[in-house]
């Protein structure tokens, strides 16, 4: 866990944790998307030979975004025990912040028509997962910097 250790909290700062945010964000993007976008497309290749298989989109949900999501709370731990005020809006700003990347991709995919280039059921799926990764992890940032882990020892 040593790469995320380079990648945490350092300040309680909101602009400098979002922006690196952003960046390991950009990083797990580009290497997450090139995976799926080439799994999602070989299974589309063997679809068309005429093997009935569908899209593994749960095996991308449970070994990426599920993770991702864990990573993304992980972060907003990290930042809410730096973060002097322990504002709510303050782990969500990062989070925001943190998923400009994803955001941008979302558009661009869009604004390129990227639909016209790739199967129908590919680019659906694609685009309900960024979508959904833009929605949710900006959330789980934000709870993870409200999360209080005091562990107090309960006597039974």
């Amino acid at each position: 866990m040593e790469w995320f250790e380079k990648w945490s909290p350092r300040t309680g700062g909101c602009v400098a944790e979002g922006v690196r945010l952003a960046i390991l964000n950009a990083v797990l993007l580009a290497g997450g998307g090139v995976v799926v976008f080439l799994l999602f497309e070989a299974v589309e290749l063997l679809r068309r030979s005429g093997i009935p298989i569908p899209l593994p989109v749960w095996l991308v949900m449970v070994l990426l975004v599920i993770p991702y999501y864990v990573l993304m709370f992980q972060y907003g731990k990290a930042f809410g025990a730096l973060n002097p005020s322990r504002k709510p809006v303050a782990g969500f700003a990062v989070g925001l912040l943190g998923q400009l990347p994803s955001v941008l991709l979302l558009l661009l995919s869009i604004n390129v028509q990227l639909y016209r280039y790739i199967s129908p059921p590919v680019w659906r799926a694609l685009f309900t997962i960024i979508s959904m990764i833009v929605i949710v992890a900006p959330i789980m940032v934000g709870l993870g910097s409200l999360d209080k882990d005091d562990k107090k020892n309960i006597n039974m």
